[in-house]
């Protein structure tokens, strides 16, 4: 393990580095020490194109409920090693090494703790973090996870064209050329009017503020080798056999107004999981986390109810 760290007062992570294999490093991040010694853990998962910066107030509100906070940023983002040499291309060859980054994580640095686990998981990140608890049934005390990617948020005429044409380009040299439409980070996508992810303006502008501090968290889209992954991984967590084994006590909160994933797939799989509660908010958009204060509240008393039960 590499041991470097760094803080400042202003910080609420101290971050360190691993290696779960060659010539690729991972960061995370872990909350600096309070008088109180923490009762448990938190694992904070974030989503596709984020980092450990973007989640310092989130962070600080486990901290209050008493929890070491241990996040990291996913292989192909934040400071953790990119996969192609054009850094803001969003790309992966596979979903299994995002969670094989997070067993790495989980024995090499939550384990040692020796104290109870739970997670907290938005987007991409609830998705990879079901995949862990598929692999690792009693490793995670309590999950919520926020607007979880059990699927992507097509129409269903475009969704079968996607995955044919991901799947055919991913055997090619178009794997790492950007899907249509997508481009490299650009700060003029910073307008909150229209957007579809919060509807608080503060909120939002905490990642794009983070990137003007340090342009190498910056992320672009994806790349037609990433979304075959994702279609693929999707398929795997529509097996029964994967979701019988997810044994977990699950919170899903549903965004209602989500234009980005699945809520009707969060739904059906919500269904099927053996402990498993589905809360949707009404008026919410995809970032439950950065959502303006009403929506905020109903997410975390919820939050606070599941995890004391």
């Amino acid at each position: 393990m590499i041991n470097n760290k760094t803080h400042s007062n202003k910080e609420i992570f101290e971050y360190h580095y691993f290696s779960p294999k060659k010539n690729v490093i991972i960061r995370y991040g872990i909350t600096l020490c309070r008088k109180e010694p923490a009762n448990a853990i938190c694992l904070l998962l974030h989503g596709r194109s984020e980092f450990i910066e973007k989640y310092k107030g989130i962070a600080r509100q486990l901290q209050g409920k008493g929890f070491q906070v241990i996040s990291p940023d996913w292989r192909g983002q934040g400071l953790s090693s990119r996969e192609l040499e054009n850094r803001h291309k969003g790309h992966i060859n596979r979903f299994d090494d995002y969670v094989d980054d997070l067993e790495t994580l989980y024995s090499r640095v939550i384990k040692p703790y020796g104290l109870p686990v739970y997670l907290l998981a938005h987007s991409m990140g609830g998705h990879i973090a079901l995949r862990f608890m598929s692999r690792h049934p009693l490793k995670i005390k309590k999950a919520v996870l926020a607007s979880p990617m059990i699927d992507i948020a097509m129409s269903a005429m475009i969704k079968p064209i996607s995955k044919f044409i991901s799947k055919r380009l991913s055997k090619t040299s178009f794997a790492k050329k950007y899907t249509m439409g997508s481009k490299n980070y650009s700060d003029r996508k910073a307008k909150f009017k229209g957007n579809n992810l919060c509807h608080d303006s503060e909120k939002f502008l905490i990642l794009h503020n983070e990137i003007a501090n340090n342009p190498d968290l910056a992320l672009g889209g994806a790349t037609w080798g990433w979304l075959n992954a994702a279609f693929e991984s999707i398929g795997i967590l529509k097996q029964d056999d994967i979701i019988d084994k997810i044994v977990t006590p699950i919170l899903m909160i549903s965004a209602q107004k989500d234009s980005i994933v699945s809520s009707r797939a969060q739904e059906k799989l919500s269904r099927k999981l053996p402990k498993c509660t589905l809360l949707s908010i009404d008026g919410a958009f995809h970032e439950l986390l950065f959502e303006e204060t009403g929506i905020n509240s109903q997410f975390w008393d919820a939050f606070n109810r599941f995890v004391v039960e």
